[in-house]
């Protein structure tokens, strides 16, 4: 890279970003929203990482391909070395690739590495709470209400079915919903020792919650059509999620 990149330290990161950039017209404010994101993360979890995470700004998705040898052109990715976990984010006028979802997954690195990549994924979805704007829990309610839904148990026990052949359009904000009704339902200490699993989710998921991931997904599933949502909001939902 031809650019030439400042640096700005704080408590829990090391900021990169390209002189003349939007993000160094912003970082003091990127900073700051980051810094609260790690303390968010961390309070709720009640887990102290050990690393400094490292956040690369880019200007454009091309630049993070070149800047990150990542395979694909994306938004934002991360570099889980639980001793240097790295951050590359987009940071434009159209896409500012910061907030909870990365930084979930440089934190968490550093607790454990668990087999399902739905889990990994969830945890992020939760604390970011919406997809495209919609919260995870109405984008789910559509895609069950219109024939769309995939199977969570799947998801969780089948990283190729969870990455490969359901859209991260659906699969996404369907694992953060059931994230939190996990959380919710039966505390993040469960949920913080199933991150701790690393060869059999089903089996471990059972002797965790005592039923199994169909019975809690069922429980999930009638959860979510039990809530209320106005013609307004599911349009809307739509409106994102469709177009």
């Amino acid at each position: 890279m031809k650019e030439t990149w400042a640096v700005l330290e704080t408590e829990h990161y090391t900021f990169h970003y390209q002189e003349g950039s939007l993000a160094a017209k912003e970082i003091g404010q990127i900073a700051a929203e980051q810094e609260d994101c790690h303390r968010q993360i961390t309070e709720k979890l009640v887990f102290t990482p050990r690393s400094k995470i490292t956040y690369w700004l880019c200007a454009t998705r091309k630049d993070l391909m070149e800047q990150s040898k990542f395979d694909f052109e994306t938004n934002g990715v991360t570099f889980t070395d639980p001793d240097d976990p790295q951050i590359y984010a987009v940071y434009n006028d159209e896409c500012k690739c910061t907030g909870f979802h990365e930084d979930v997954h440089a934190i968490m690195c550093q607790y454990a590495n668990p087999s399902s990549s739905a889990v990994v994924e969830g945890l992020a979805m939760y604390f970011d709470r919406v997809w495209w704007g919609i919260p995870n829990d109405r984008c789910t309610r559509v895609y069950l209400e219109d024939g769309k839904y995939e199977k969570v148990e799947k998801m969780i026990t089948d990283n190729d079915f969870f990455y490969y052949q359901v859209s991260d359009i659906i699969s996404y904000p369907i694992v953060g919903a059931f994230t939190a009704f996990l959380v919710e339902a039966y505390g993040i200490e469960k949920y913080k020792k199933l991150y701790h699993e690393s060869d059999d989710m089903a089996a471990t998921f059972a002797q965790i919650y005592g039923k199994s991931l169909t019975e809690a997904e069922d429980e999930f599933v009638k959860e979510i059509m039990g809530r209320t949502y106005s013609a307004e909001e599911m349009a809307q939902a739509r409106k994102e999620l469709y177009s």
